[in-house]
């Protein structure tokens, strides 16, 4: 069934005849330094009538046989490997830049694309994930199914050596989201450009989220120009707003508006969005609603933090522009980034064209970053992003 020249596995590229395994129809070469390794299989792949579609990415320490245990589980449940993509993120130690107390692990990044029959086995499958999460050190996955089931492994005991009975035991497995598209909530100030681009991306199918509501210190009622603009698309996407006003009142009052609105529609959202919304969350709040943040930055970070960017960057005399979309921390304007988007502007720009070039850029950095969290294709390690392509 398969052909595959001999040659040594080097980090990154493990166990490609395996892969090939449980990659049917498929054939190609892969180089290793100055080898070529030449696969193929000879097995017809299922009508995509009967398939279904799903991405997992999986984090552990760097060691042999990572993506054959990976590959072999998709094999032994008769999904096909569609694509894989690895990154290793090696020890700062390595560099000489890691302080003797730290641990000296490298990180193992990958994310599979695969397709599956409609009829497999879904517990099974996900059983034989966490075997092979409780298998790794320092192990932690995600899994997106076609039905949009979103779960997350994470192994919580590394002591001792464990066995393949026993190796899912040791993982916690969490049901983020049982089926549906990801439900995003967000927040907007005046500025609605970006709500406006993902308003507008939702309706023609181009992004697969539902936002089950919109939250704003701006009061639309009544409003003309691009308010009522908003308004007319909110109301056509049955989508429901709300006024939560900021002037004159405690944080604490307002934010708990903010947790109230989130509480009230059932089910709980996977992330929230901050479409522009120009208040500071505080550190309580980010910790009660404990899930992912998204904001967008009018500013190429880490440079010109904080408010009024575009004043700052034309102050500085930039020959270049950004946005920056960025999961939120306590820490203002200083967690990983997600996407960035640039444009060159020149001497003769002015504070109001930095302003029109950048929330182009604002809405396309945004709703990329959106695009790629929900897709599956964002994990974390050692403080920054990874984000498959």
């Amino acid at each position: 069934m398969i052909g595959i020249s001999r040659a040594r596995t080097l980090t990154g590229i493990r166990s490609l005849a395996r892969i090939q395994c449980a990659t049917q129809g498929a054939d190609g070469v892969a180089r290793t330094g100055d080898r070529r390794i030449a696969f193929f299989s000879s097995v017809t792949k299922e009508s995509h009538d009967t398939v279904c579609r799903g991405s997992l990415w999986l984090k552990c320490a760097d060691s042999l046989g990572v993506v054959s245990g990976m590959s072999e589980c998709f094999h032994s449940h008769g999904s096909n490997l569609t694509n894989a993509d690895m990154h290793v993120e090696h020890s700062q130690r390595v560099s000489g830049l890691l302080d003797n107390d730290k641990e000296d692990v490298d990180t193992f990044i990958s994310r599979f694309s695969f397709e599956y029959p409609r009829q497999m086995d879904l517990e099974s499958f996900e059983t034989s994930v966490s075997k092979v999460v409780g298998s790794l050190e320092h192990a932690e996955g995600s899994l997106l199914l076609h039905s949009g089931r979103h779960v997350m492994f994470q192994k919580q005991d590394e002591s001792g050596v464990l066995t393949d009975d026993d190796a899912s035991s040791k993982v916690t497995k969490r049901v983020m989201r049982s089926s549906g598209s990801p439900r995003m909530g967000v927040l907007v100030s005046r500025t609605e450009h970006c709500l406006i681009d993902l308003l507008n991306r939702i309706r023609s199918g181009d992004l697969n989220v539902t936002i089950p509501f919109v939250i704003s210190n701006r009061n639309r009622e009544g409003s003309s120009g691009g308010c009522t603009h908003v308004r007319r698309s909110l109301d056509q996407l049955e989508i429901p707003y709300y006024h939560v006003p900021h002037g004159g009142r405690n944080r604490a009052d307002w934010e708990q508006d903010i947790r109230d609105i989130v509480g009230t529609h059932g089910e709980r959202t996977d992330f929230l969005v901050l479409a522009r919304y120009m208040q500071i969350l505080s550190g309580d709040f980010l910790r009660s609603y404990n899930g992912p943040i998204i904001n967008i930055h009018h500013g190429l970070l880490p440079s010109f933090k904080g408010a009024n960017p575009y004043r700052q960057a034309f102050d500085a005399g930039v020959k270049l522009i950004g946005a920056t979309s960025h999961f939120v921390t306590e820490d203002l304007d200083e967690g990983p980034i997600i996407e960035q988007r640039i444009e060159r502007v020149s001497h003769r720009d002015t504070i109001k064209s930095f302003r029109r070039k950048s929330e182009d850029l604002e809405a396309m950095a945004l709703h990329e970053a959106v695009r790629s969290y929900t897709e599956n294709r964002v994990t974390m390690v050692k403080g920054r992003t990874v984000i498959f392509t």
